[in-house]
């Protein structure tokens, strides 16, 4: 199969490999267009007849142009670019080429703000002005074909690649011809794509005829890569109808008919299969995944596609691998990915995938490697939308959390803190959880003075912009690491902090989101046990870790698990403060017995080995 090709020293055959590869639309002949814009730009430049019209290459130039502008996402200008080339190919006696210029020139309309008369830009109207005009250029299109017209005397040069003549299967005209089929598709397409998730039955229509029609005339004319192509246009689209077993069906399909009838564009396969490891990304089947996005890659890399997504194909590769237990791999591929979209100057894109590595470290217990990962993303977070800086600064400060080093984590929550209080009101929900956090990360570092004063902010955004279940934690929070500092003299200090946790949820509404209210109920008062225990009020503690335990109750199964749990504290109450040792085991037994027809057979041992 072909590979990424060498760009000749000779100008003559430096062009004719670049139409060779151009004929095949292989994708790494870019450098040997820029190589050749660079000799005809050059002064005195002298062009070599051998090659044909210098009109012709003139041409070819601008159309290469159009796409590479196409690939960096310059629609606007690839448009404009290929309406030059489109000019000079007319000029040049080229109808079949300069035709299909014009096809793609209003094709590429379709996407939004690809320039001026674009769908986006005038409406329905726009929309049906492209279509009228994209149909009509395919009727001339079909006309010129079936008159017998061939590509003409430009083509004939010294060492002509393939069919040239005549206009039957192979010839240079029914791949012109095939190539304004293709426009059509691709304006079909992307204005279901606008229509998406419904489509009216009118852009439905027209995108089916259309991929019909590209399907049926590359079957007839003898071009499988073409055919194939309607294949994954329709694919596509069922993909993001929800159609995914149909939308395999016909990516395996495209794939099979491309190995047997293209074999000569390998490259071909490549958008597909990454797609295809989408829908099975999507579907569990990660094996499947990796293999075919390894391809991708392999493919890309050997044949020197610059257009192909490399950067987020690592990305996805870095998601499967992670999925079938190669983390190596998988942090290997994420760091790729990050690399790639730093230097293709997508910072924004190279930090969200860098978030994602962390977190895999993160979970695969390398806490201090995933830090080491945000604290680069911080440090670099001048060019970062704000939100996505957010998130890192947000992660970091957890993940330092994680390490026990509560000052410098305490650090990061107030930054960010103070980065939410400048967004104004859709920052307020926000800085109420980031103040909490950092609250009790600097009371954790025995930072009380600042803990106090992060905790009252806290409080007062939770004010303006409640988050009921943020504002308990944190109070509970600051009952246990006030116990835990004082001892028994902190316990009035401790105790306030919950009756404040009891005042919120009193004040909490009934449809407050994320707030569980038999969970909060249940925390708070087993909270109050541990600290009236340790105040040697053991009495007032049994009946708080009871209270704890029927509130537990209210949750149903998501309270089995912290019910057990107060009623382990309940009965070391009982046994330990109160010397109700009979008492405590029936409560321990009856407990264990619980846990075990509840499915918790963890809880139920260590209730178990309590009572023995």
């Amino acid at each position: 199969a072909a590979a990424a090709p060498e760009v000749p020293g000779d100008f003559f055959e430096l062009v004719r490999e670049a139409r060779r590869l151009d004929s095949l639309g292989h994708p790494g002949d870019g450098p040997l267009w820029a190589r050749i814009a660079e000799a005809v730009d050059a002064e005195g430049h002298v062009h070599d007849e051998r090659l044909g019209p210098e009109g012709r290459l003139r041409a070819e130039l601008a159309e290469q142009r159009a796409f590479d502008l196409r690939t960096r996402d310059l629609d606007r200008e690839a448009c404009a670019a290929m309406t030059e080339a489109a000019a000079l190919f007319e000029g040049a006696g080229m109808v079949w080429d300069a035709l299909v210029a014009r096809s793609l020139a209003l094709a590429w309309t379709a996407r939004p703000g690809a320039g001026d008369g674009a769908p986006d830009d005038a409406g329905s109207s726009g929309r049906a002005a492209v279509r009228a005009g994209l149909e009509a250029l395919a009727r001339e299109a079909e006309a010129l074909l079936a008159a017998g017209t061939d590509v003409g005397a430009a083509y004939d040069v010294p060492g002509a690649d393939g069919d040239v003549a005549g206009t039957g299967p192979g010839s240079l005209a029914a791949r012109r011809y095939l190539a304004v089929r293709y426009a059509v598709v691709y304006a079909a397409f992307h204005e279901a794509l606008e229509e998406l998730p419904e489509l009216s039955a009118g852009t439905r229509e027209w995108f089916e005829a259309a991929t019909g029609a590209l399907r049926s005339e590359s079957v007839r004319l003898s071009a499988a890569h073409q055919a194939a192509a309607a294949l994954e246009f329709t694919a596509n689209i069922d993909l993001r109808l929800g159609e995914t077993e149909r939308a395999e069906q016909g990516l395996r399909t495209m794939l099979e008919e491309l190995a047997t009838g293209a074999p000569e564009r390998p490259w071909k396969g490549n958008t597909p299969r990454a797609v295809l490891a989408q829908v099975l990304l999507a579907r569990g089947r990660y094996e499947e995944a990796v293999e075919l996005l390894h391809q991708a890659i392999a493919l890309t890399v050997r044949h020197g596609d610059k257009a192909f997504p490399l950067a987020h194909t690592y990305s996805l590769l870095g998601h499967a691998a992670s999925h079938t237990g190669d983390t190596t791999g998988a942090v290997r591929h994420f760091s790729e990915a990050a690399d790639r979209f730093d230097r293709d100057g997508e910072h924004d894109h190279a930090a969200d995938v860098r978030l994602q590595l962390a977190d895999l470290l993160r979970r695969g217990g390398r806490a201090a490697e995933a830090v080491a990962v945000l604290e680069s993303v911080a440090a670099d977070g001048g060019s970062l939308d704000p939100r996505l800086l957010a998130q890192a600064r947000l992660s970091l400060a957890r993940g330092l959390r994680e390490l026990e080093e509560h000052l410098a984590a305490a650090e990061e929550f107030l930054r960010l803190a103070d980065s939410a209080a400048a967004w104004g009101g859709e920052g307020e929900a926000v800085l109420t959880s980031v103040a909490s956090e950092a609250a009790v990360a600097l009371a954790t570092a025995d930072r009380w003075d600042a803990a106090r004063a992060a905790y009252d902010r806290a409080v007062a955004t939770h004010a303006q912009a409640p988050n009921p279940s943020v504002i308990t934690q944190m109070m509970r929070e600051f009952a246990r690491l006030t116990q835990a500092a004082r001892g028994a003299e902190g316990a009035e200090a401790a105790l306030a902090h919950l009756a404040e946790a009891d005042a919120v949820c009193a004040a909490a509404p009934p449809d407050a989101e994320e707030f569980a209210r038999w969970f909060e109920h249940g925390s708070i008062r087993y909270r109050r046990a541990l600290v009236l225990a340790d105040a040697g009020r053991f009495t007032e503690a049994l009946a708080e870790s009871e209270a704890s335990v029927a509130a537990h109750e209210e949750g149903g199964q998501h309270g089995e698990e912290p019910r057990a749990e107060a009623v382990r504290i309940a009965a070391l109450i009982e046994h330990n403060g109160l010397e109700r040792t009979e008492a405590a085991a029936a409560r321990l037994a009856a407990g264990a017995a619980r846990c075990e027809q509840r499915g918790l057979p963890d809880a139920a041992r260590v209730l178990e080995g309590i009572r023995r």
